[in-house]
């Protein structure tokens, strides 16, 4: 192992190979185990980079030539068998440019740190060192946000057209060139989604927002958490990002992240009405969730689940379900767009077929 040189070089790889997993967590918000697991690794080769730029970088280079070797050893997995106990990374995937640059840093760090590669590591500075590194991670970021994952099921294209695409918020926001949708109404559109990301954030700490008045309705367990508030249920605004009708925090354990506004159509039009549908085209989905079944808990009244197929509900709750309609309007990175719907149970019901929604991934996965 390295004992002598400066480490500017591989700790700059190792940094951007970390920044990279970083990113890729946040497109992975659908499946909390692989967005964890990047989150770790991007941790872990961040750590590693800084402490290569210590005093003390001799005494745990070993551990940090482990790391790397874990990310090629786990990116070669999800390139040919997949890691079957891991939900998100069960099929193997294609090799794509953000994951493949990702491998290569960790592969460069690997030589770069090499007692072979000091007479390399003499002549670098830093300012050199980050050129060579911000050369692999620019292009490795641009792609990170198109990345696509078919799952096995069928062989994805991105295209111009394409909706959904994935969202990531400091990033340029692409809403153009999608079918069927207008300049007024992709400016709409546009102009949502940074309102909703600008006026959201004042709820960030959600014991603020329970202060309030936003109420929980009890769906934690889905591992995302709606609160209203009554004030903003009827107000007569429509998708005021100042005055959401509902704000959804992602759940994990006993934290949790402000993720998405949901707003709901008040005066009772129907799904598929004009004043909907006109608004950003078909860039958004309205959904509604006419299936859930209710409970009452402590005095409150919380979602105890939805129907079965016979329309049946839990024992000892009742049918409740909400025809309002809604769109989730994200700030947080999201592989299925600006305007997803919450996966899973919490998807609601559309007016298009679920292989026509524009609001999930189906398509995609």
């Amino acid at each position: 192992m390295a004992t002598t040189s400066h480490m500017f070089l591989p700790a700059g790889l190792s940094l951007g190979a970390g920044f990279i997993h970083a990113i890729a967590a946040g497109t992975h918000a659908e499946h909390p185990e692989t967005a964890l697991l990047m989150a770790t690794l991007a941790a872990a080769q961040c750590g590693g980079g800084i402490a290569l730029l210590s005093r003390a970088r001799f005494r745990i280079v070993p551990i940090i030539v482990v790391v790397q070797l874990t990310a090629i050893a786990g990116w070669l997995l999800t390139r040919t068998t997949g890691i079957t106990f891991i939900n998100g990374l069960a099929e193997p995937e294609s090799i794509q440019i953000a994951d493949g640059f990702a491998a290569l840093l960790a592969f460069a760090t690997v030589v770069t740190i090499s007692k072979r590669a000091q007479n390399i590591r003499a002549v670098m500075t830093p300012v050199f060192s980050g050129a060579i590194s911000l050369s692999l991670v620019v292009p490795a970021l641009l792609a990170t946000v198109q990345h696509q994952h078919s799952h096995g099921d069928s062989e994805s294209h991105a295209t111009s057209s394409s909706w959904p695409r994935p969202f990531f918020p400091g990033l340029e926001l692409d809403l153009s060139g999608v079918e069927g949708v207008s300049q007024e109404q992709e400016a709409r559109a546009h102009q949502l989604v940074v309102d909703t990301q600008t006026h959201l954030v004042r709820w960030a700490d959600y014991q603020d927002a329970v202060k309030e008045g936003w109420i929980s309705i009890g769906d934690s367990s889905t591992g995302y958490e709606h609160f209203v508030n009554g004030r903003t249920l009827n107000d007569g605004r429509f998708l005021d990002a100042e005055a959401p009708e509902s704000i959804v925090y992602k759940v994990y354990g006993d934290k949790k992240i402000l993720v998405s506004a949901m707003y709901m159509a008040e005066g009772g039009p129907e799904i598929d009405a004009p004043i909907l549908t006109d608004f950003a085209g078909p860039l958004m989905q309205w959904h509604i969730h006419d299936n859930l079944c209710w409970s009452t808990r402590g005095g409150v009244r919380v979602v105890a689940g939805v129907t079965d197929q016979a329309g049946n509900c839990p024992s000892g709750s009742i049918r409740g379900g909400i025809t309002t309609p809604m769109v989730h309007v994200w700030i947080v990175p999201h592989p299925c767009g600006p305007f997803a719907a919450v996966e899973g149970l919490a998807e609601g019901r559309a007016s298009v077929p679920d292989d026509e929604r524009v609001d999930t991934c189906d398509h995609d996965h």
